[in-house]
């Protein structure tokens, strides 16, 4: 792990670590996050990118975009290949998040 909190599995050269398209959650990134889409954050417990996740989330509350931020307790960022039952939880919600992003009224499609 790099002083970033980027694993060198995800990204091998440290020269591009800091690079904005690598981590939002990098010093670098900068951007106004204002008129963002609506996100859900999903992060798991044991995950090595959870701090770079956790740092974007406050970045996108700070801007008043973040609509949920998801902590899945007690895996790794491998969790939804190892763990049905937390997978298809966490599923759940980001299929409930995208039903809310498409149709905010709640009106039934057809």
């Amino acid at each position: 792990m790099t002083a970033a909190g980027t694993d060198s599995s995800y990204v091998p050269d440290p020269r591009v670590h800091a690079d904005r398209l690598v981590s939002s959650a990098g010093a670098a990134d900068t951007a106004d996050l204002k008129g963002i889409a609506p996100p859900l954050v999903v992060t798991a417990e044991y995950d090595l990118l959870k701090a770079q996740a956790v740092r974007y989330a406050e970045r996108l509350q700070r801007a008043g975009a973040l609509v949920e931020h998801q902590d899945v307790l007690g895996n790794d960022h491998e969790y939804d290949g190892k763990d049905d039952k937390k997978a298809l939880e966490t599923y759940a919600v980001i299929a409930r998040h995208v039903r809310r992003a498409v149709n905010p009224e709640g009106r039934e499609a057809g």
